[in-house]
């Protein structure tokens, strides 16, 4: 069996004036991704937790070892399909498992409705993912809890070694309703604010080792490396948690 390489996601924070050079550069080595509109499509994720926001409290806490579950999904007719991921980490690897639902499993599921036995997974190589999702949310009794949004410009490596490099801009959030929890409300989004007016995310994700055509990039743009969770910043603005900004101000959370 061969070896299973790690995978990363760095993160930088950067304006919005500094797009372009990097664009111009990534050229060079990637390609847009094939979804979306010349690679940029807009991404939706309702993040999963419980009670006490145990989930988001692993990253404000700066555990080695934590977990996110959240169902994504990229639009909003009856046909767009929807997400359920585990995504874990160990220091700085990445470990993620998704399956595939349709749109009335994804409500039944954020709802911890109980469900059937056998296939409910779009493809029956996702059921497994599927149970071990579910099972973990019955597990630490997870509800979905927070919505975020943001659109995104992906690139991906022409050399087929699952290098990646994302803009993730406009960044948005609010509150899941506990009754209707994958239904965001359109009037109730909140920006986001991280650190600056405009604030860009930009992620360098890799398998292995660090392509030495991003560690370029990183030196040339003099880009400096921050950890920066947009599911906790939702959380601090939105959520109604003892560390949210009404009861500490407005401010933007790293780690």
């Amino acid at each position: 069996m061969p070896e299973m390489l790690a995978r990363y996601e760095f993160k930088y924070l950067i304006q919005p004036d500094r797009v372009a050079g990097i664009r111009d550069r990534t050229r060079m080595y990637c390609e847009p991704d094939a979804y979306g509109e010349q690679g940029v499509y807009e991404v939706n994720s309702l993040y999963l937790d419980d009670v006490d926001w145990s989930l988001a409290r692993q990253t404000l806490d700066g555990v080695r070892q934590r977990q996110k579950l959240r169902m994504r999904t990229y639009g909003w007719t009856a046909d767009d399909p929807v997400f359920c991921e585990i995504k874990g980490r160990l220091g700085t690897s990445i470990l993620k498992t998704r399956a595939l639902v349709d749109r009335p499993t994804a409500f039944e599921i954020a709802r911890g409705d109980p469900m059937p036995g056998g296939i409910f997974a779009l493809k029956e190589s996702h059921q497994a993912d599927l149970d071990r999702f579910r099972n973990r949310m019955d597990r630490l009794d997870l509800r979905g809890r927070m919505w975020v949004r943001y659109r995104r410009e992906a690139w991906q490596s022409a050399y087929g070694d699952g290098a990646r490099l994302t803009f993730d801009f406009d960044l948005q959030g609010q509150a899941a309703d506990p009754l209707h929890p994958f239904e965001p409300d359109p009037g109730h989004w909140r920006d986001i604010w991280l650190g600056a007016p405009g604030a860009i995310i930009l992620e360098l994700k890799f398998n292995g080792a660090f392509p030495h055509w991003m560690l370029q990039l990183v030196h040339e743009q003099e880009l400096h490396r921050e950890s920066v969770s947009k599911y906790v910043n939702c959380v601090v603005a939105c959520g109604q948690t003892p560390w949210a900004t009404s009861e500490r101000g407005d401010q933007w959370i790293t780690f």
